[in-house]
This record gives structure tokens, C-alpha cells and sequence, in this order.
């Protein structure tokens, strides 16, 4: 059988190209262009994949496959990616098929393309106000409107629609390439997590009360369900990619490790502290990166995120290969809605349980990073005031004001620090 392969696009330029050589071993040939457009060594696609003269293998064990985790990162999970996989007609494991159905529209300014096809402006399907109901009050069965196929990805196990917000207010429908501008999450069914995307975008506005960059997102109802719309961070009001890669890429880890083992802790330290490293040396402000980092972590620890992971932390990367933090998403105070999700999806400071970490276990953990003991202590104190005055001046939504009241508890057992009244 020949070798299947794909070209991957970086800002509109052609900067390497796919192939799979064996089966589920991956292959990457960085261009002439990319050579000549960022240099070698030059970490603008990836923190994990420098651009090289020489190709970038998959091993033969699976911590060594950073072509494949990093392409990995792209795709869906769970319920998502059975259905792209059953519309392409590609086994769900199929990592090159199910890129070249959805390729054209990835998380970042990245675009993966057949042989002979070129980045374009893609076009956009005007939907009904009856087709974008149905699509998505009817999630995870996709009812999606006639003569359409899904040609946009994004990680994640949630069920999702990437959608263009059009100027008169209505939504289109990406096709070949064209941009999406806002990700719609409905309540998931079948009583997983009640009130979970409504305490998200709470979660979300108590990270912007506070002065913490956060996605941005509205509620809407579909045909009597609810759902989140985000905002994308990485598209411009214009429609323009931003690149971007979560946690696990800039690893070169696997999304199926996106939860930090103990085992991996012990063997490499802690994952942020990796991640911060390497991301603030290549940072135009390395301290303010460490900050907000560090104002990400305290934010997901005080509300109860018990699902902050590698997959729901983001770096921004610029064409230069200068890296930011992206806002934070993802976020909602799952510890709060059951009991059972208490885990930090980090370790920090050898925690990872949410209900343990104290002020002096973010400090050590902003502290190992590079930041000096004091101003990681002062950054994680001002945190937790500036985020306890928005969780009481911003309102949870009907039905789940009962987290507050579980919030403050567990304030008050940790001791951590409260805004003083006016």
C-alpha cells in the first residue's frame, strides 16, 4: 500500500510535510519554507517539534511519538471523534484519515491539507435558525443539515459544534478551510455533572472579575437546553488564526496523559514546572507569563476545578515563536458539582487533591518555576482575595447556588486568603 501522506500548513505557509512510513508511526519533513520563514530550531509550530533539516520520527515506544501526540492534540475525543471517524469511513484510530476529513480547521493557525490543495478563505454556509437548533439540542446524536459533513476540529471530550458567528447575528457553517469563530457546548444528557456548562461560564466571569484573562462565552438555549458559546481566542475578530497548542503538545505527551501520574512526577518533576520553563524562556515577559500561569493554577484550585488538566491549559505562540498564556477555559467548579472530581490534574507541590492545597503549596509550585518565594506567595494571596470578592459579586445561575456555599466552606478549611470588606 503507498505511503499515505498530508502537508501541514503554519500561517498560510507550507511548513512540513506527513506521512506514516509504518502504520500508527508518524513522520514529519519540515519545508525549505519553513526553514526560510522561522529558522531552524525555531519552536513555532510546537514547544515539542523544532523545526529540523532532519525528519522528526514516531519511536517505537509511545512516550516517544511526539508526531503523533502532537497531531493527536487536534482531534476530538470520545463520542466527537466516533462520529468523524464513521462519516470519513476510517477506523477511530486512524490518526492520518480522520485528519485529512477535518485537518483544514484545527485548533491554532495550523492547517493540514492533501497533496495539491492550498490554505484559502474556505467558505461559509448560512444555517437556519431551525438547523442550528436542532444541531445542537440534539447532541451527542449529530443531526447536522443537509449536504453537510463535519470539516472542523477541536480537542476535547465533550460534544461540540464549531460554528461562524455571521454579522447580522446568525450562524454559518465552515467549509473547506474557512475559519470558525465560537465552539457551543450543550448541558451534556443523562445527569453526568448537572449545571456544568451554566457554573462554567460563571467560572469564567469570576476569572474576568478578578483580572484573570478567561475565554469569552454566553449562555443560550437550544429548544429548552441549555448551552455555552465561547468565544474562540485563537481567531481574531476578523477571523484570523492564532496559533496555539495546549499542555500536552508543548510536552510532546499524548492526550490520553493529560492527567499528571504520580509516577511521571516522580520521574520528571512537576509538569508545570516544566511546562513554565520552557514556555517563559521564550516569552517577551518570562515574569509575567510565570504570573499568569501561576493566577490560572490558583483560579481552577478556589473554585473546585477538578478536571485542570493538560488539555485545559493553552500557549499562545506568534509567528516569531514568542509564547503567552491563553486565556483560561474549561474551567468550572466540578469539585463542587460532585464530590467524587477533587483532583488537581496537576501535581502541585506534590499534591492532588484540591481539598490539600494550601497558600504555601502554590507558592513552592510558582516558586520552583523561576518566580522568587515572595512573589509567587504575594501572586497566589492577591489571587485568592481578588477571585473571593468576584465569587461574591458575580451570581451562579438559577439551581447551583448551593456552590457557594460549598466554596466558602472549604475557603474557610484552607484558610485561604478572603477580601476584607469595604
Amino acid at each position: 500500500m503507498p505511503t499515505r501522506r498530508l502537508n501541514v500548513w503554519l500561517y498560510g505557509i507550507h511548513v512540513a510535510r506527513l506521512s506514516e512510513p509504518r502504520p500508527f508511526r508518524l513522520r514529519m519533513d519540515f519545508t525549505t519554507d519553513a526553514l526560510d520563514a522561522f529558522g531552524e530550531g525555531s519552536r513555532v509550530l510546537s514547544l515539542s517539534l523544532p523545526i529540523s533539516r532532519e525528519p522528526v520520527f514516531d519511536g517505537k515506544r509511545r512516550a516517544d511519538n511526539v508526531v503523533s501526540a502532537f497531531l493527536e492534540g487536534l482531534l476530538p475525543e470520545g463520542n466527537v471523534r466516533r462520529h468523524l471517524a464513521t462519516e470519513a469511513n476510517v477506523p477511530v484510530t486512524d490518526t492520518m484519515g480522520l485528519l485529512r476529513k477535518v485537518g483544514a480547521e484545527c485548533a491554532g493557525a495550523i492547517q493540514i491539507l492533501p497533496d495539491g490543495v492550498e490554505p484559502g478563505d474556505g467558505r461559509v454556509r448560512r444555517l437556519t435558525a431551525e438547523e442550528v437548533t436542532r444541531l445542537v439540542a440534539d447532541l451527542p446524536t449529530y443531526h447536522l443539515p443537509d449536504g453537510t459533513t463535519p470539516q472542523a476540529s477541536l480537542a476535547g471530550i465533550q460534544d461540540k459544534v464549531l460554528l461562524v458567528l455571521l454579522p447580522d447575528g446568525s450562524w454559518g457553517w465552515p467549509e473547506d478551510g474557512a475559519p470558525s469563530t465560537h465552539i457551543i457546548k450543550p448541558e451534556p444528557l443523562g445527569g453526568a455533572l448537572q449545571q456544568l456548562v451554566q457554573t462554567e461560564d460563571w467560572a469564567l466571569r469570576v476569572a474576568k472579575h478578578a483580572r484573570i484573562a478567561a475565554a469569552e462565552s454566553v449562555l443560550t438555549r437550544f429548544d429548552e437546553r441549555d448551552a455555552i458559546v465561547v468565544t474562540r481566542y485563537d481567531r481574531t475578530k476578523s477571523g484570523l488564526r492564532l496559533h496555539q497548542e495546549d499542555f500536552c503538545q508543548a510536552l510532546g505527551l499524548d492526550p490520553q496523559a493529560k492527567y499528571e501520574s504520580t509516577a511521571e512526577f516522580q520521574r520528571y518533576g512537576s509538569r508545570l514546572r516544566r511546562v513554565a520553563r520552557a514556555a517563559a524562556a521564550r516569552s517577551r515577559d518570562p515574569d509575567a507569563f510565570r504570573t499568569a500561569l501561576l493566577e490560572a493554577v490558583t483560579l481552577n484550585v478556589v473554585i473546585g476545578n477538578g478536571d485542570a488538566h493538560s488539555k485545559n491549559y493553552s500557549l499562545l505562540i506568534d509567528r516569531v515563536g514568542s509564547v503567552s498564556l491563553a486565556p483560561v477555559y474549561d474551567a468550572a467548579p466540578v469539585m463542587h458539582l460532585d464530590a467524587r472530581y477533587k483532583g488537581t490534574g496537576h501535581i502541585i507541590n506534590g499534591k492532588t487533591n484540591i481539598d490539600g492545597i494550601d497558600v504555601e503549596d502554590l507558592a513552592n509550585e510558582g516558586a520552583s518555576w523561576g518566580m522568587s518565594m515572595r512573589r509567587a506567595r504575594t501572586t497566589t494571596e492577591e489571587s485568592m482575595e481578588r477571585l473571593h470578592e468576584s465569587v461574591d459579586r458575580v451570581p451562579l445561575p438559577p439551581g447551583a447556588e448551593y456552590v457557594k456555599a460549598r466554596l466558602k466552606s472549604l475557603w474557610l478549611r484552607r484558610s485561604w486568603p478572603a477580601a476584607t470588606p469595604n
